[in-house]
């Protein structure tokens, strides 16, 4: 595979403010290279159109508007499914690119054109490179100082081969959002397809789209709970996940204490109850590779190159 050119694949949901932001940065870095945009927004009515159009010219990005909110993965692939780039780049909205970042990107991707990209978020006054694996919460945002490479990238910066990704079938759309890029990460690491980390690290504001709204933190709570099932239902192979599922109960009373805490316990339990009962079906839509406890000792011991 050759390098031609990357596409920003960006899902919006009330981030026209976040946008106006962010945007005039990315098209800073952007400058004269290869780049191109997609924005698929699923909150049209909140003015995102017009901060883009007030930025880039017509002929450089595609909008794709849709008012349902069919969640951050279904935006994700409805954004990839038109990609005429060779590579793709998962960014979210909330993230400002210095004006060398997408020329660093675009070199790190000419050089090793067929592997992901994880590219760093310094975000919750942590630096962090991809995902990482977790005995408590089963994936988690990978320290930029661990001492493996990324099982995979994380959604807010992450860059694909444009085939790769369709040919995995992009990110799980049940999901919706949380989840979704440790899914597609457990999958490709079960193919034998590794992640490099780039040593670049973007000024991540970190969760915009819920912040301010205790409707939304309760549905994130519900998500995260069945979701974390779910991947695990759908990813791994069955011998580990019955290890893995009591592991998993015992981290969830854990967590359930965090909740009541937060004011979360129903829907954090409505979740795990949904994760519980859906678990067959989101095995049924995967039926390639599974990580296993091959796959798991291969990257417990793995060092990043």
């Amino acid at each position: 595979m050759t390098f031609d050119g990357l596409t920003v694949v960006t899902v919006l949901y009330r981030s026209a403010g976040m946008l106006a932001e962010t945007l005039p940065t990315w098209v800073r870095s952007a400058g004269d290279l290869p780049v191109r945009f997609v924005f698929a927004d699923n909150w049209p009515s909140d003015g995102c159109a017009e901060v883009i159009a007030g930025h880039l010219p017509a002929d450089r990005y595609a909008y794709l508007p849709d008012s349902t909110n069919p969640g951050f993965a279904a935006g994700c692939n409805r954004g990839a499914a038109t990609v005429t780039t060779s590579h793709l780049l998962l960014l979210n909205p909330d993230v400002w690119l210095p004006d060398d970042a997408l020329a660093r990107v675009c070199a790190a991707v000419a050089a090793d054109p067929d592997a992901p990209l994880a590219v760093g978020l310094a975000m919750h006054g942590g630096e962090y490179v991809g995902i990482d694996l977790n005995p408590v919460s089963l994936f988690i945002d990978r320290r930029s100082t661990a001492s493996r490479a990324p099982l995979g990238p994380s959604g807010g910066a992450a860059v694909f081969p444009a085939a790769l990704y369709r040919r995995f079938g992009g990110f799980d759309e049940h999901l919706f959002a949380w989840g979704e890029d440790a899914d597609l990460a457990f999958r490709l690491y079960a193919s034998g397809l590794r992640t490099r980390g780039l040593d670049v690290v973007l000024p991540h504001a970190g969760g915009h789209s819920v912040d301010g709204d205790d409707r939304l933190q309760g549905f994130r709570a519900f998500l995260l709970a069945r979701n974390r099932l779910l991947v695990a239902s759908r990813t791994f192979t069955w011998p580990l996940l019955l290890v893995a599922v009591p592991v998993l109960a015992l981290a969830h009373l854990a967590l359930a204490a965090r909740r009541i805490r937060q004011g979360l316990l129903r829907p954090f339990l409505r979740g795990i109850g949904r994760g519980l009962v859906e678990g067959p079906a989101a095995r049924r839509r995967w039926t390639g590779p599974r990580f296993g406890f091959a796959s798991l000792l291969g990257y417990l011991t793995a060092r990043r190159a």
